[in-house]
């Protein structure tokens, strides 16, 4: 009896941290790898646009953060002075943050909650990851292969559609954000650190 017991309480509890471990969802950051085109970048999309339907803030969020770069710090640390990796770190979370809501707030100006379909087109090597001449931005130390895709939102309800430029890094299977407009955002003066 004192047996079954004990094997009774040992299954239990086997069962109890086989039940609480975390699961990884379709939305969680970082699972799955995406192809290095303009394809992977609208697949990288696709659970973004999925709870942006549902009016699932808390999903949009934690899908969203495939487009931030996995370790930041490290990863400005690899192209920039030491000074200049921690500002751009500390600066990196709003800036993806800012891009996020932008994104929201064009949808819900075009078409609030509808099905959203994204088109990406890429623009070409034109410098993106450099400042412009006269403009005071963080120079890398060495170049860093930023890729500005043309983005189309268009909504399944009413046809709605709105596009504007954004500039990834792809680092680690996935295109990491760093910047809607012409340049990334070190590219840019420094006064917006």
């Amino acid at each position: 009896m004192a047996r079954e017991r004990r094997l009774g309480i040992a299954f239990g509890a086997v069962l109890f941290v086989l039940t609480s471990q975390p699961r990884s969802s379709p939305c969680a950051p970082n699972t799955e790898s995406y192809k290095q085109n303009a394809q992977g970048l609208e697949k990288q999309f696709e659970h973004f646009l999925k709870s942006y339907q549902k009016g699932d803030d808390r999903g949009m969020d934690e899908s969203f953060a495939v487009f931030r770069f996995p370790k930041p710090k490290e990863s400005f640390g690899n192209y920039f002075s030491p000074d200049d990796a921690e500002r751009l770190n500390s600066a990196y979370d709003t800036e993806v943050r800012e891009g996020e809501n932008s994104l929201i707030q064009l949808m819900n100006l075009a078409d609030p909650g509808s099905r959203y379909r994204v088109r990406c087109e890429p623009r070409g090597d034109n410098g993106a990851g450099q400042s412009r001449t006269g403009v005071d931005g963080v120079k890398p130390l060495k170049p860093i292969m930023v890729e500005q895709f043309q983005l189309e939102f268009r909504s399944s309800n009413h046809d709605q559609k709105f596009r504007f430029v954004a500039n990834f890094v792809y680092v680690d299977g996935a295109y990491r954000f760093v910047d809607g407009g012409e340049v990334a955002f070190w590219a840019k003066p420094a006064a917006n650190m």
